[in-house]
């Protein structure tokens, strides 16, 4: 996700699970953990026991907790906090790293009463400049800098959860909108079911227009697309001529949305305001469909790694032409992020185009695509219901794919308000919350 890569557990249990599991194969033998040390994703400052120069430029700062790790003098000066190198207001950088003196050295360094590292650099272009870091700020960093890799503590996240049918039964995320509306528990609920399983359910919410914009703009600010900021999707006999499938009673196979913008948004909410069906040819007529994409890509990988190498290196393009606008973008089906795990699933057969890659790719290709796509209309890895009036469903859309019955709109009448977010809006907004959950970097 991203998604997501921005979250951390809600409790402190979980956090410190996580980080000591994740971290036990990483550190061997450079880096003693104390128990205190599990304090180390709380925010809290961490008092330097030492600081001395190192060779190759460095500065090597031990920490009370037995962290040790080794600053480059360049990357210190470089983000000096002080007013000078960051404007107050706007907390952007104000110093130009190209007009650096790559060679710079301290004059001098120590450690104040309050626990912060001050530096008095040697004169250069700019003349002597001093620079004060928190211990906190300094720890922050400093794990990453030990790893000696493009990590930090901040990148060990807690495990999502992922799940097929019988998991998601056992432990449905949902709550009432008078729990999310009325209190800080019930928006914590909701970001943390967002993060661990995809998706969460809003029950009894006033099926009235705009609603699902009020519950979005509790921890998230709005996304604009071609539906504009909120989209009406309405289905009924009158409809003869729709500009898009959802507006008709067909099937809609399991899919990602808008895989064709340039970012697919990643939070999709989707309300309930009227569902009426007298349609006799099916038992659960518009009844939707719910699918962990990160599982099912979990699973090809264990299963065929072969087709799971070929749908996440093997590009594929997704195109719209709808309300006189055009839209296409390159994606693909599987997409991992540094650490190869899975981050991201675009997924359509609706939107995708011809593929066009290497003729001697094109049939292993399509067996990888059909593999992956049998297992997402496997019934074992779903989650169905029927959407009712008043249910509001927020999920994931890079991660958790979903989908519809078909019914027949002589029969049947339905229609749902819808709002798009990017993951970030979430954390955003809701920094104050996420903060107190743990899972701000």
């Amino acid at each position: 996700m991203h998604w997501l890569r921005v979250l951390r557990s809600i409790s402190r249990k979980t956090v410190e699970q996580g980080l000591c599991n994740s971290l036990k194969t990483l550190l061997k033998t450079d880096v003693y953990f104390h128990k205190s040390s599990y304090n180390l994703v709380n925010n809290l400052p961490f008092s330097i026991s030492k600081a001395f120069r190192a060779e190759q430029n460095n500065l090597c700062i031990e920490f009370q907790d037995s962290i040790s790790a080794k600053f480059p003098f360049v990357w210190l000066r470089d983000n000096c906090p002080c007013d000078k190198c960051v404007h107050f207001e706007s907390k952007q950088k104000l110093l130009d790293t190209i007009a650096l003196d790559f060679s710079i050295e301290p004059e001098q360094f120590h450690v104040l009463d309050n626990g912060s590292l001050k530096i008095t650099w040697k004169a250069m272009n700019d003349g002597e400049h001093v620079s004060i870091y928190k211990p906190s700020w300094l720890h922050k960093y400093g794990l990453g800098f030990q790893l000696n890799m493009n990590m930090s503590v901040h990148d060990v996240l807690p495990p999502v959860k992922t799940w097929d049918r019988n998991k998601i039964l056992g432990c449905i995320p949902e709550l009432t909108y008078e729990f999310l509306m009325g209190s800080e528990n019930g928006l914590k609920n909701v970001l943390e079911n967002i993060y661990h399983y995809g998706l969460v359910i809003i029950r009894e919410v006033p099926c009235e227009k705009g609603e699902v914009m009020k519950v979005m703009k509790k921890f998230a600010f709005t996304m604009d697309t071609k539906w504009r900021t909120n989209f009406q999707v309405i289905t009924h006999p009158l409809q003869t001529d729709p500009k898009h499938l959802a507006y008709t009673g067909r099937q809609l196979e399991i899919h990602t949305d808008m895989n064709y913008l340039e970012k697919s948004p990643a939070i999709q909410a989707l309300h309930c305001l009227n569902a009426i069906s007298e349609d006799a040819s099916s038992s659960d007529p518009g009844k939707s469909i719910f699918v962990d994409g990160y599982h099912i890509a979990n699973l090809l990988k264990k299963e065929n790694p072969a087709f799971y190498y070929i749908l996440s290196t093997t590009p594929v393009k997704f195109k719209m032409h709808s309300h006189g606008l055009y839209y296409e973008k390159e994606q693909y089906i599987i997409c991992v992020n540094r650490k190869g795990a899975v981050a991201e699933i675009h997924y359509n057969n609706r939107t995708m185009a011809p593929f066009e890659g290497p003729a001697d790719r094109i049939v292993s290709f399509y067996e990888a695509y059909k593999m992956f796509g049998q297992k997402l209309r496997d019934e074992e890895y779903q989650f169905t219901f029927i959407m009712k009036p008043g249910d509001l469903m927020i999920f994931n859309n890079i991660r958790v794919l979903h989908g519809r019955n078909a019914f027949d709109p002589n029969f049947a009448f339905r229609h749902l308000e819808g709002l798009q977010h990017s993951l970030k809006s979430c954390c955003t907004t809701g920094a104050r919350v996420l903060i107190e959950m743990g899972f701000h970097r």
